[in-house]
């Protein structure tokens, strides 16, 4: 079962679900892809009811029963009728009559409104696939590979290089004798191209995930008292604990200061701002330009935009693209895209600029088609996609 819908129906249970996060648990099992789970929460549903509270005022219910009559041309004696959700997929037959409306879960009425949206062949169908693992590293003496050669077995030109590959997927670097001793001290360079995403173990045995057009600079070897990297997009840190030697992390005018813990920086050049979450540990962020300092402790987000500034941390949202999902807190369309941009490798146009500002919540899996993607945004009724090449058209 999709975790997130058993942690959202939990919250549901317990009466402590927002109306943003209701909202995302009626998007997810309104999805095809979810059809065991709608199965198991309806016979749940049927067969234990739980509750003689109303998941819905009775207003809202109304609202939906007209909406799917409307939509499916339904006439209201016909709703004591049985229907049968989705053939061939559930086997059980389910009657929904105007009581039930008032006192069900909302999975039955949200899926049967996507079995007919999807009737409907929405324009936003596209078999352009999500981003994968790539990558391209250039050595501090010129030497470019490309990452996705290290799946192929010749591992040999890496092993030289200080390359190897780790069980659970990291490229693992241990600068070699020739590289420490070299008179050459450039930075190694390694670069997720939009559609891509790496993990790499640093030498001192710190872990960086990059997410999708993203740059990492780290040096051949951690000299001194400092271990320095810097970073231009996208990366979640786990520091290896070395009390000695202070982890830094530079991005653009912003400068982060750890000894061992864990935390994600955003700093897209096209986001305007640099959002430092902190997850584990502690951290200190420094703006270059006004000198200004601030201590982090986690669950905590430093947020560097005209200013340094502290702020309560959205960690579930920060880290989400980590985890293989997007999760959308009342988030703006022209926000929303540009992350789907660069996971997909895609352009985004905007018929009007107001569309840029809809907001939406919800939480969708980041390895589905791009079509599936922009379908479920589509479910919300507030915007329609077309698909020319690699170019989505946003319009309403």
């Amino acid at each position: 079962m999709n975790l997130r819908i058993v942690y959202l129906r939990a919250r549901q249970r317990a009466h402590t679900l927002s109306e943003l996060q209701q909202k995302e648990l009626l998007t997810l099992l309104a999805d095809p892809s979810n059809a065991s789970d709608f199965e198991e929460l309806t016979a749940e549903i049927w067969g234990n009811p739980e509750s003689k509270v109303p998941v819905f005022k009775p207003e809202e219910s109304r609202a939906m029963l007209k909406h799917i009559l409307a939509a499916n041309r339904v006439s209201p004696e016909e709703v004591q009728k049985t229907v049968r959700l989705r053939p061939n997929l559930v086997p059980i037959w389910l009657k929904i009559s105007a009581a039930v409306i008032l006192i069900s879960l909302s999975t039955v009425l949200f899926f049967y409104i996507s079995t007919i949206n999807n009737s409907k062949k929405p324009e936003a169908v596209s078999m352009i696939g999500p981003g994968a693992d790539k990558a391209f590293l250039t050595m501090a003496d010129g030497t470019r590979f490309s990452l996705a050669d290290i799946e192929l077995g010749n591992e040999a030109k890496y092993r030289s290089n200080g390359f190897s590959k780790t069980k659970d997927g990291f490229l693992q670097y241990s600068p070699v004798a020739q590289q420490i001793n070299s008179s050459v001290k450039a930075l190694n360079v390694l670069v997720t191209p939009k559609g891509g995403q790496y993990k790499i173990m640093l030498p001192d045995g710190t872990k960086v995930w990059m997410n999708a057009a993203s740059t990492l600079r780290f040096p051949l070897a951690f000299e001194g008292g400092i271990r320095m990297v810097e970073i231009e997009g996208e990366a979640y840190f786990e520091v290896a604990k070395d009390k000695s030697k202070a982890f830094k992390v530079r991005s653009f005018d912003q400068l982060v200061e750890v000894y061992g813990t864990h935390f994600n920086i955003n700093s897209y050049p096209e986001e305007g701002r640099v959002v430092t979450t902190l997850l584990e540990g502690s951290v200190a962020v420094s703006d270059s330009r006004s000198g200004k300092r601030l201590m982090l402790k986690p669950g905590e987000q430093s947020v560097l935009a005209n200013g340094l500034s502290l702020s309560a941390g959205q960690l579930e949202e920060a880290v989400a693209w980590k985890e293989g999902y997007f999760l959308f807190e009342h988030e703006e369309l022209g926000s929303i895209m540009r992350k789907v941009s660069r996971w997909y490798n895609i352009e985004t146009q905007f018929k009007n600029e107001e569309l840029k500002r809809v907001r939406f919540g919800g939480t969708v899996d980041r390895f589905q088609n791009l079509g599936d993607v922009l379908r479920m945004l589509e479910l919300t009724g507030d915007v329609k996609f077309k698909i020319e090449g690699r170019t989505v058209i946003a319009y309403n």
